[in-house]
């Protein structure tokens, strides 16, 4: 379905670190800075190095070194492994290209790297000569090791914790999804709303037929966009438009010159996409809230740019008596949140009110 792959490839794919990762990061830095000082102090091999010109060297004690040079470098080298694992090769290489090739050389070669520094930083901390560094073989095994040994665990409890999230924000945008949808289907359903659709319908039937079967055409294709993305959480840019088209004539063709609204289109429309009945909502607001005359039509201006859509609608001092729900807008703020993490620009002042929307761009991965 095409909501989980875009909750996945926006929310947990991209794996944004919040508090509470930020938090156990710390405590496990703390944890183990304390377990490699006790291993370091407990289990020092003092060993008594002899070399051929007469030169010896044995530490009684554990060299001062490895409490301020190695184990600070191997905490470092453990978490730089598991950042670029966690926000950049398992999303990219693993998930979204799916390179496994890749993902699997980069794996190794990072924590490689990586563990060999921490390998060398403590050989020398500990005064051992450098004649008994190991081959080059033997300290690559040593460091990929050390790599899998030391990231291993904070890289897993931090992919377990992301996924149970994910699960849990599938749900609440699932929860929200049902409430815009039964705040939609009130709007339509609603016996306002058909009383006035009839009522226009049986003013046109007997002077003007033509213009009534272009209400009934217009009026059965917004109930069939609703039908079609009933239980979509997303929908594509074009088919938001086309609907927003057919609601503007039903409510022009009511209302007569009392409402206007203009829609600019500047952008290509592939592989953008909005929340369900994102511009319904937003015309819905404007017609709710603002009671105008002949004398003083509201004119609603819908600007369609590459990253996001501005509506703009001028104001009435008389607010609508119909009913409403007075919970759209709130519900389409609380959708983008959960959804995309993104938010919507509120401006008002005497003369008009505007919305600013963000247009969502993504490219499928074949699966």
């Amino acid at each position: 379905m095409l909501f989980y792959f875009i909750i996945f490839i926006n929310g947990v794919l991209t794996i944004k670190l919040n508090k509470t990762d930020y938090l156990f990061i710390c405590i496990y830095a703390v944890i183990f800075c304390l377990f490699n000082i006790y291993d370091y102090v407990v289990n020092y091999d003092i060993t008594k190095y002899i070399f051929s010109d007469g030169r010896t060297i044995q530490n009684i004690s554990p060299p001062l070194k490895g409490y301020i040079i190695a184990i600070p470098v191997e905490l470092i080298a453990t978490f730089l492994v598991v950042f670029l694992f966690f926000l950049w090769i398992i999303p990219k290489f693993l998930i979204k290209k799916k390179n496994y090739f890749l993902f699997f050389t980069l794996a190794i070669l990072i924590a490689t790297t990586f563990g060999v520094i921490a390998f060398t930083a403590w050989h020398w901390s500990e005064n051992k000569p450098w004649e008994i560094y190991p081959k080059l073989f033997t300290v690559l095994l040593n460091g990929l090791g050390l790599s899998a040994e030391n990231a291993g665990l904070p890289l897993g409890i931090l992919l377990a914790k992301k996924y149970y999230e994910s699960q849990l924000h599938i749900v609440q945008i699932q929860k929200k999804q049902q409430e815009s949808e039964l705040k939609l289907l009130q709007a339509q359903l609603n016996p306002h709303f058909l009383f006035n659709n009839l009522n226009t319908l049986d003013a046109l039937i007997d002077d003007r037929s033509k213009k009534a079967k272009q209400y009934i055409l217009n009026l059965s294709s917004l109930y069939r966009y609703l039908i079609e993305s009933k239980d979509e959480e997303i929908v594509s840019l074009e088919k938001e438009i086309e609907m927003i088209r057919h609601y503007f004539y039903l409510i022009e063709t009511r209302f007569g010159n009392t409402y206007k609204f203009n829609i600019s289109e500047r952008v290509d429309m592939d592989n953008k996409y909005l929340p369900t009945g994102a511009l319904q909502i937003l015309v819905e607001n404007v017609v709710k809230h603002n009671k105008t005359t002949n004398e003083n039509p509201i004119v609603t201006n819908i600007d369609v740019k590459k990253e996001d859509i501005t509506i703009t609608n001028t104001k009435t001092d008389t607010v609508n008596s119909d009913i409403s729900f007075g919970t759209g807008l709130q519900n389409l703020k609380e959708r983008y949140l959960l959804i995309f993490d993104k938010t919507i620009d509120i401006k008002e002042n005497e003369e008009e009110f505007k919305v600013t929307i963000p247009i969502i761009t993504f490219m499928k991965y074949d699966s």
